[in-house]
């Protein structure tokens, strides 16, 4: 790291308390915006505030036309949204390039055939996932904005719609960049930041650059930093690796109101969406002032163990639904009280069907899937709710929890 990244991270090294930062995750999570679903007007209006915050932080429109906002076509015809600002930078980097991103849209209502402002229960606010993680680029950006030094890259600010209905938003963006591809040093991707507590802060992408690991221990210090397999987790970041750029993905794991209508303001951890929010913005300053360029790794493929093989202590905190052998999926029947699986929020009657990249049809695919993971990792999984695919991280426990 150069003398000048050093500078920049005893700059930031406080958590300057944010004034609007609580303000801006009741303006995401108000029922007015209805779980900004994809496509829907909460996306939209939720794009809209992203707008003008980062206008108010200096940034401007990303596209020609001089607009905010890039129209994400849909497979079932509809337009989701994507807001792309840019910060413009300085000195010899000025031509190379800082993506920092997180997506805007959540779950949307509980019932999408009611109109009308939702009721508490009514809607899935998404505090957690991902106004937090919106909020926190904002404060990044922001404090990042506030100073003139040079030589420093231009930043890509992006809020990406339609990520939980499969990423398309990035996708889009990825394929339809303001910026030639090529000119985009590194990329850093914040979802589901909103519960940090003491930490650890879960990082996956360390491994698509030799330097990141450097930076990212002395960005969140003294906060640990707990590395993540990238191969098994599913956001916006992927749709970068993909173009070959080095990219970050910061969280903080799952909670057990995830993708429920109680991930709401009050359940938020509002110290350590601050917390993250200046990690954020120290990362952003050290990648951005950094002299020398990321060399791109390809993350390896997850690992699988033979057939039969694996790890049989981990644990998932869950009982199978015996009643329902003919649903295509793994049912549960319940959760253990702080166990795995009820930590992220998952619920009697959730049709279990993809774990850590895997498919799972039954008990016995189920079985195999979770033996190829261990104790601590960090697993996406996706479950069929009333009719609805929910995705949610689970962090994986020791079968002698079930002891405790």
């Amino acid at each position: 790291m150069n003398l000048l990244a050093a500078i920049w991270l005893v700059l930031f090294s406080a958590a300057v308390e944010d004034p609007g930062l609580a303000a801006k995750l009741e303006a995401l999570t108000a029922p007015e915006l209805a779980g900004r679903g994809a496509a829907t007007e909460g996306e939209r209006q939720a794009a809209n505030l992203m707008a003008s915050w980062l206008s108010d932080a200096g940034c401007r429109p990303a596209f020609d036309d001089g607009g905010w906002l890039q129209k994400v076509p849909l497979p079932d015809g509809r337009n989701a949204v994507n807001v792309v600002g840019v910060l413009v930078g300085a000195g010899d980097l000025v031509d190379r390039w800082l993506v920092v991103g997180a997506h805007i849209d959540h779950l949307g209502r509980v019932d999408p055939t009611i109109a009308g402002v939702p009721a508490p229960g009514e809607y899935y606010p998404g505090a957690g996932d991902n106004a937090s993680g919106v909020v926190s680029v904002v404060a990044a950006v922001t404090r990042f904005a506030a100073d003139q030094i040079e030589p420093r890259r231009s930043l890509l600010i992006c809020g990406f719609g339609a990520e939980e209905i499969g990423l398309l938003g990035s996708a889009h963006l990825a394929g339809n960049l303001p910026v030639p591809p090529g000119h985009i040093d590194a990329m850093i991707n914040l979802d589901a930041v909103g519960r940090l507590g003491e930490g650890p802060l879960n990082v996956a992408g360390l491994e698509t650059s030799p330097r990141f690991q450097s930076f990212v221990e002395a960005a969140a210090s003294p906060i640990a930093v707990r590395p993540q397999n990238t191969s098994l987790l599913q956001s916006d970041h992927l749709n970068f690796i993909d173009l070959g750029i080095p990219s970050l993905f910061l969280f903080t794991g799952g909670y057990a109101e995830m993708n429920s209508p109680a991930d709401d303001f009050a359940h938020l951890d509002l110290r350590g969406v601050e917390t993250v929010a200046a990690i954020t913005g120290r990362l952003v300053a050290s990648l951005a002032t950094a002299r020398d360029t990321f060399e791109f790794r390809q993350p390896p493929p997850a690992s699988r163990p033979e057939a039969g093989s694996g790890n049989r202590e981990t644990w998932f905190g869950s009982v199978p639904d015996f009643a329902d052998e003919g649903a295509d999926g793994y049912v549960i029947g319940g959760v253990a009280d702080g166990g795995p699986a009820a930590r992220a929020g998952l619920q009697k009657g959730d049709v279990l069907i993809i774990l850590g990249g895997e498919p799972v049809a039954d008990l016995a695919t189920f079985t195999t899937a979770l033996r190829h993971n261990d104790p601590g990792d960090v697993v996406e999984v996706e479950v069929l709710r009333e009719g609805r695919r929910i995705r949610s991280l689970v962090t994986l426990g020791d079968r002698s929890e079930r002891d405790r």
